[in-house]
Formats: structure tokens, C-alpha cells, sequence
């Protein structure tokens, strides 16, 4: 088979993979219209991808709510088992930031006292290896470990911490001065404390599905060059969270089926 044989087969299941993608990003279902109108489908074709979809249960349509269409059973026991979700639903909205602020950006989620990236898109892996999805972040000495800690309701261990540099801070008075700041200026900053040399900024995402802030969305690089411009990349993180706050928010409506 040629290359462009095989470009010609793969575009009926990229119009598939564009539906379900989009569907992930809209917790509140959209309706066939609207799909026609994100994807620029015709009326037709967008009704036989769906149905398509539909009987497959990688998707579902509530008819009590005119008809809008949400992921299914079948995708939401892959989507939401784990957080091999959240890297799938965010990964091209991440991707995105990550070139328009051409630093790693990531996701990192707290459970219980655990903090861990779980999707990352960057332009340099040698950097974005310090938050390789998976990766634990140490609470006090990283930008997203200290701000979802500084947004729950629990109280972290703060005797016996390891000091990865000079500029980690371990001392408990100090830390918790650290925890408050962050909870006033909405937004954490690490400055070589995990990393010699790396700098990153994180703010955090609220989401309907959860009672308390779970999820933080960050970029890391070169310290200097990422904290020469701390206000903005600080109002770009904000925008970004509000767009990954709708992805992150798991409707429950979709969940019952599962």
C-alpha cells in the first residue's frame, strides 16, 4: 500500500477520532449542529459519523436534553480509568501552549498527599523530563506540589524534607508562610528549589467534579527566561486553566452508563 493510499483510508476515521476529541473537550454534550458547525461537516456525513459512533457506544445521545451528544460507555471506561484520561483530553490544548509560550507545559494532579504531572507537551525534552507524566513532584520544593497543597484542606508532614538545592525550603515556619502567599496570589513559582537552574510557574484549575482543587496546569524551562516575563506567563496559565477547568470537569450524565 502507498503512502497515499494509506493517507486516503485514514480519513474517514479521522473525521471519527475528530468527533470523539471534540466530545472530550465539551462536558455538557454539544448538539449535531453544532458538531457540523466545529468541524465543518456536512449535514449528512456528520449524521452518519454519529450514528456510526452512537452504535458503537463511543458515544452517547441524551434525548431527555434535545438530543446533545456526549462521550459513551465504552470511551469512558477508557477516558476515566486512571489518568491516562486527562493526558487524551488535554493533549491538544496542552500541546497548543506549549508552543505559544515555547516552554514545557504541564498537568499535575494532587491524591491525597501524592502530587503527580500527568500530561505533559513540550518543545524540549530535556527539560520536560523533570515532569514526564507519572513523575512524582515533591510537595514543598516544586511550583505545582506547593500549590495544591497551599489548595487543600489537609496538612502535609512539613518535619524531615529533602533538600534537593540550596534554595529548597524545608524549614516548617517558612513553608507555611510560602503555603499563604500562594493562597493569596493565586499562583505558585519554584526557582531552582527542585532543579538547579529551572524555573516554573503553576495556577490552579477548578472543575465541577471536584470539592476542592485537585489539578494545576504549569510551564517550566530556564529560570531566567521563564521569570523575565512572570506576569504574563502567569495570565497565560489563567486563560489556559479556564479551557482545561471544561476538559477536566467530568459530566456525570456520561458516567451513569459507564
Amino acid at each position: 500500500m502507498t503512502r497515499l493510499q494509506a493517507d486516503r483510508q485514514s480519513k474517514p476515521l479521522e473525521r471519527y477520532v475528530r468527533i470523539l476529541e471534540l466530545l472530550t473537550a465539551f462536558p455538557d454534550g454539544l448538539l449535531a449542529g453544532e458538531i457540523e458547525q466545529i468541524l465543518n461537516l456536512p449535514k449528512t456525513t456528520a449524521n452518519r459519523l454519529l450514528h456510526a459512533l452512537e452504535a458503537s457506544e463511543l458515544i452517547a445521545a441524551d434525548r431527555k436534553r434535545g438530543g446533545r451528544y456526549f462521550t459513551g460507555p465504552r470511551l469512558n471506561r477508557v477516558l476515566y480509568s486512571e489518568t491516562g484520561w486527562i493526558e487524551i483530553a488535554t493533549r491538544r490544548r496542552l500541546k497548543e501552549l506549549a508552543e505559544t509560550v515555547n516552554e514545557t507545559c504541564f498537568i499535575a494532579r494532587r491524591f491525597q498527599q501524592r502530587i503527580e504531572s500527568v500530561a505533559m507537551e513540550s518543545p524540549d525534552a530535556s527539560v520536560g523530563i523533570y515532569v514526564t507524566p507519572g513523575h512524582t513532584l515533591p510537595w514543598h520544593a516544586t511550583a505545582s506540589g506547593k500549590l495544591l497543597t497551599a489548595m487543600s484542606r489537609e496538612t502535609p508532614p512539613m518535619e524531615g524534607l529533602e533538600g534537593f538545592s540550596d534554595n529548597t525550603v524545608t524549614d516548617p515556619v517558612k513553608l507555611s508562610n510560602v503555603l499563604s502567599e500562594i493562597r493569596i496570589n493565586g499562583y505558585s513559582i519554584e526557582r531552582s528549589e527542585h532543579v538547579v537552574g529551572l524555573g516554573t510557574i503553576a495556577v490552579p484549575i477548578s472543575t465541577d467534579s471536584e470539592p476542592e482543587i485537585v489539578y494545576g496546569v504549569g510551564m517550566t524551562g530556564p529560570e531566567q527566561r521563564v521569570m523575565a516575563r512572570l506576569e504574563q506567563n502567569v495570565a497565560v496559565l489563567r486563560s489556559a486553566a479556564k479551557q482545561f477547568s471544561a476538559i477536566l470537569t467530568i459530566n456525570r450524565s456520561t458516567m451513569r452508563s459507564t
